[in-house]
């Protein structure tokens, strides 16, 4: 899926478990801010983590670019072969002011959302975006 049509949160949501599970963890980066990307590598390499002690030790460390590139290497090797494909279908996307987005939708006929912020003028996957703040609008 080409990154420039890849605009708004419903486009992402399905962009996020198409890049996911074909293990295009470039593209996972691109649409998510750091702090979401790191929690998504550590919770989809616990299942990896248990089986490669080594791999477990380098996901303590990807803050190191030379680790973090051999965790995303292993982790889209280890993700491609789940060969999963998920169902999406968006319910609704909800503005939570002018910088805040969420995306309700159904992941294989279960109840999901995601969380979305505007960085510059891109929205990105933000897990810290579903907070409540005091913005005005």
């Amino acid at each position: 899926m080409p990154t420039k049509d890849i605009k708004e949160p419903k486009d992402i949501v399905i962009a996020y478990y198409h890049s996911l599970y074909t293990g295009d963890l470039t593209q996972v980066k691109k649409i998510m801010t750091w702090e979401s990307y790191a929690m998504t590598l550590e919770s989809f390499g616990l299942k990896l983590a248990l089986k490669d002690p080594v791999f477990k030790s380098q996901l303590k460390e990807i803050e190191t670019p030379e680790i973090l590139k051999q965790v995303e290497i292993k982790l889209s090797k280890e993700l491609a072969s789940r060969q999963k494909i998920p169902q999406i279908e968006i319910i609704s996307i909800e503005s939570n002011g002018s910088k805040r987005q969420t995306a309700h939708f159904k992941e294989d006929g279960k109840d999901k959302v995601l969380y979305f912020a505007k960085e510059d003028e891109d929205w990105k996957i933000n897990y810290y975006a579903g907070r409540k703040v005091n913005e005005v609008n």
